[in-house]
């Protein structure tokens, strides 16, 4: 698909807004690779909005490939999370598909430092690796909240998770 011709599942009605999304699991050296926009206080899993005729699993290898800067072999569907929430005055229900991901080659690890920064368009986006434990993601207030259990414990087969909360 051409530049031009992209488009983001994201609708817009009033003051609520429906999204859908992918996000990667990347491990490293006991590690989950996280991300945020510098401007936000919160943390997520790499991946971006699926775009119109993408499965979730292409929105990721290119998500990983445009901010990352390697290709990246997407392995199974680990997590469906439907999450509903409040961002910044608005109601937002998000679709996220969550799935396993190996970077093509690896990128640099520091325990406790930003291991790799880009801009995304207008947003300054910061990487780092964290502990996959839930007292661990909660300091990075991982979103959505679901993934704290759920990276700790890595349960068998896909999860499909609803949450509802005013905080995302």
């Amino acid at each position: 698909m051409t530049d031009d011709a992209r488009t983001m599942i994201v609708m817009d009605a009033g003051n609520s807004r429906f999204q859908f999304r992918a996000g990667a699991l990347i491990r490293a050296n006991g590690h989950i690779l996280i991300h945020r926009a510098v401007r936000d206080p919160f943390w997520v899993l790499p991946g971006g909005r699926v775009e119109f005729h993408e499965a979730g699993a292409e929105t990721l290898a290119r998500e990983i490939e445009e901010e990352i800067g390697c290709a990246a072999t997407i392995g199974s569907l680990r997590f469906v999370i439907e999450n509903f929430f409040e961002l910044d005055g608005r109601r937002v229900h998000e679709v996220g598909f969550y799935y396993d991901a190996e970077l093509s080659r690896p990128l640099p690890f520091h325990e406790d430092e930003i291991v790799h920064r880009i801009k995304d368009g207008g947003t300054d986006l910061e990487f780092r690796w964290a502990r996959p434990t839930r007292a661990v993601l909660e300091q990075f207030d991982l979103k959505p909240a679901p993934l704290l259990a759920l990276i700790e414990s890595m349960p068998a087969g896909v999860q499909h998770i609803v949450r509802r909360n005013a905080a995302g």
